[in-house]
């Protein structure tokens, strides 16, 4: 799975990265109720209440995920540098309680790596839609196959675009129109759906424009063939700028599908 594909600004993956950041918050907070001895962890038993309260608490997050996951970048940090000195102390029995080592260590970690890490963990999860192009009407969908169907290997996709075009794929910006959304391509991905629940892995696929898509004259349709082995997929087509670059909101279509 590519980024495009997993993380834009208050889109997919947003609603995790809001926990992640209450997380963060309510771990912290913890971390300094133990260092000012409001709280005592030295067992791990100690943990089930913070750690229940965490998952609690964070699932709130979710109700404003779009404006709360922005500060993933420094939420982050927080949350794994607090959860780390709650556990060493609750297993270990290291005292926590200020100024011992480990939280004094454990704040000035977490502040640093809070600051430090911002910028690039922002933009790596959660990049702001001033760093994307824009999408403004465009909308693409999987015309083949159909949602739900079947059909015999290799499988012939379908994809069109409205409010927008395909181009020759991967040209350089300066090549491009000043619309983001002309002369654009697409980021595919296939995974396979299993019975078992088990995780499996998403895959790229590789698309080959057709020589009539140019950059003066764009088409709105492109077909291209995926050949896995027998089982259920799912397929997930995003419409990006010509260059590979994703636009802000994402524009993608996504079906599950069997081959025989």
């Amino acid at each position: 799975m590519t980024p495009a594909i997993l993380f834009a600004h208050a889109g997919p993956g947003s609603t995790w990265q809001a926990m992640v950041v209450v997380a963060g918050v309510v771990l912290t907070g913890f971390l300094v109720a133990a260092g000012l001895g409001k709280i005592h962890i030295e067992r791990a038993d100690d943990l089930v209440v913070p750690l229940a309260s965490t998952a609690i608490v964070s699932s709130l997050g979710t109700i404003a995920h779009e404006v709360v996951s922005d500060g993933i970048g420094w939420a982050l940090p927080l949350a794994v540098v607090s959860l780390l000195a709650l556990s060493l102390g609750a297993v270990t029995g290291l005292d926590l309680r200020f100024p011992s080592p480990l939280p004094m260590g454990a704040i000035a970690l977490a502040g640093v790596s809070a600051v430090v890490l911002y910028a690039p963990l922002t933009i790596a999860l959660h990049p702001p839609a001033e760093l994307l192009p824009l999408s403004d009407d465009s909308a693409i969908t999987i015309v083949e196959p159909i949602d739900g169907g079947s059909a015999d290997g290799p499988v012939a996709v379908t994809v069109e675009v409205t409010g927008g075009s395909f181009g020759p794929g991967r040209v350089p910006l300066d090549e491009l129109p000043e619309d983001p959304e002309e002369a654009g391509t697409v980021s595919v991905a296939i995974e396979e759906v299993r019975e078992d629940d088990r995780i499996t892995q998403q895959q790229l696929v590789g698309v080959d424009h057709p020589p009539h898509c140019t950059v003066a004259d764009p088409c709105e349709q492109l077909t291209f063939d995926v050949d896995p082995v027998p089982g259920t997929y799912q397929l997930t087509v995003e419409f990006v700028r010509g260059d590979g670059v994703p636009l802000a909101p994402f524009v993608r279509d996504r079906i599950t599908f069997t081959v025989e």
